[in-house]
């Protein structure tokens, strides 16, 4: 089962929302007064195995530039960014450089985000 973290302020389409309602767990907010949306509204869902690379594939077609989603389980980690997404083992190896190598010069996000995922939701 992967946990999956989506702040509905990254997201183009909003609609994407209604496929995942059935994995629905929670949701919470979190001020963050520095950035261009203010209140995040950040959802968790719970996914299985066999179901996580069919939603990574609508996701990466849905999020905004500058925006990653992640989701986690106990042996892994997907990256899911504007056009791509990536299967990673959950901590940093060499396996993560292509990933954050797209993240930075195609989907526009910053590096930082994208060394330092982390592995909660």
């Amino acid at each position: 089962m992967f946990r999956l973290g989506i702040i509905e302020e990254s997201l183009e389409n909003m609609e994407i929302l209604n496929i995942l309602n059935p994995y629905f767990v929670s949701q919470r907010t979190e001020d963050v007064p520095e950035d261009e949306c203010p209140l995040w509204h950040i959802n968790e869902y719970h996914v299985a195995d066999t179901k996580i690379q069919a939603l990574a594939n609508n996701l990466c077609k849905n999020i905004k530039s500058t925006w990653y989603i992640h989701a986690i389980n106990e042996k892994e980690l997907y990256v899911i960014l504007k056009g791509r997404w990536f299967q990673l083992p959950l901590y940093k190896n060499d396996a993560w450089d292509s990933m954050i190598e797209y993240g930075v010069t195609i989907a526009n996000v910053d590096r930082h985000f994208l060394e330092t995922v982390p592995l909660h939701i």
